[in-house]
């Protein structure tokens, strides 16, 4: 599980970089669509360049469309791990018909100059290639469909033009093609392994060293982003605190070693039983914490009671347990406490059981 989180957090990482450096691709598209449309202006006609530039401009619009909301989502905390993987197919659905336009313009007929044209356009295309590879190295998929489109438009003008030199030049490009294509994989690599690096270094300051659980450094960070979450939403959510019956007792009689594999086991149980979106946490001690997003009471209650059942069943102790629901009428610390007084009250009336709050 805890791979599967860093992956979706790398995910999550990756793709907000792709969004994030699109302004400064809009920009250096600009710049390169200024000199190419005076380019086309110059030695094809007035027309011609109107037409393209047009088109270009046109075929932008998904594509800034679908680059707002994402921002609009990511600032309003609605953009989370889980659902954030379909935007980088958006976003490269929405680059195709913008690079086809661009890149089209090496095939404009040109009516002078030909060769001082073509020349042109392939500097500028090759440079918003390597550009590309630069803004957009975080995703393999964007770089690659930004490089075989550029280079295959290049290389099949350049041995269309029947000529020595273009054809020279083409298998110039061929080898430029390769190698450009060797630099993206490389610069994908190195720019993932960085990112896996900074997940993991700030993972480690949030999980229990013991359980590896997450820590209340994490709840506190995941707190932030679901409280507003659920406002919005009118979803509820759950907080259930546990604790292990008699655990003293139990460290006495069996020894610390013994009760540090116990406390790896519960928390083996509660991952076991819980979902990806819920937030499992070592509160302090042998007393732990599940957050459950979007959950309602009697889920939460089914989900107590299969945690109880299976702590019975596999281990030599048992739990009690407070369930406590979120309402826009408290804070979390209130929350919290609410639920901490349903497990005091759940060890008052005899323990190896759960309560929920407001029930007893």
């Amino acid at each position: 599980m805890k791979n599967n989180n860093n992956n979706l957090e790398l995910d999550f990482e990756r793709i907000s970089i792709i969004y994030a450096n699109s302004s400064s691709a809009y920009l250096g598209m600009a710049i390169s669509v200024s000199f190419l449309s005076f380019t086309v202006y110059k030695y094809a006609s007035v027309k011609m360049a109107v037409f393209w530039v047009l088109a270009i401009l046109v075929s932008y619009i998904p594509r800034i469309i679908v680059s707002t909301i994402f921002k609009r989502r990511l600032n309003n905390n609605r953009m989370t791990v889980s659902n954030i993987k379909p935007w980088e197919l958006y976003f490269i659905l929405t680059a195709f018909l913008p690079f086809l336009c661009f890149t089209g313009v090496i095939f404009i007929p040109y009516q002078e100059n030909t060769f001082i044209s073509i020349l042109f356009c392939t500097v500028i295309l090759i440079s918003m290639v390597v550009g590309g590879v630069l803004t957009y190295s975080t995703s393999m998929g964007m770089m690659m469909f930004q490089i075989n489109i550029t280079f295959l438009f290049l290389i099949a003008k350049y041995f269309s033009m029947h000529n020595i030199i273009f054809t020279v030049l083409g298998c110039f490009l061929i080898f430029a093609y390769i190698m450009i294509m060797r630099l993206a994989h490389k610069q994908n690599k190195a720019l993932i392994e960085n990112i896996s690096l900074r997940i993991e270094s700030k993972n480690q300051s949030l999980i229990d060293p013991l359980t590896k659980l997450w820590n209340r450094r994490r709840l506190y960070l995941f707190i932030e982003k679901l409280i507003p979450a659920a406002q919005r939403s009118g979803e509820p959510f759950i907080v259930i605190m546990l604790d292990i019956d008699h655990f003293k007792e139990f460290n006495d009689t069996h020894g610390h070693n013994a009760g540090d594999d116990l406390l790896v086991a519960i928390s083996g149980i509660l991952l076991r039983c819980s979902r990806s979106q819920d937030l499992v946490i070592r509160y302090g001690g042998e007393e732990f914490m599940m957050v459950l997003p979007s959950t309602n009471i009697e889920q939460a209650s089914i989900l107590a009671e299969r945690i109880h059942t299976t702590v019975n069943k596999n281990t030599d102790v048992t739990i009690s347990a407070g369930v406590a629901v979120y309402s826009d009428k408290m804070d979390f610390q209130q929350l919290v406490q609410q639920a901490d007084n349903a497990l005091y009250a759940a060890k008052e009336d005899g323990r190896d059981k759960f309560i929920v709050a407001g029930a007893h």
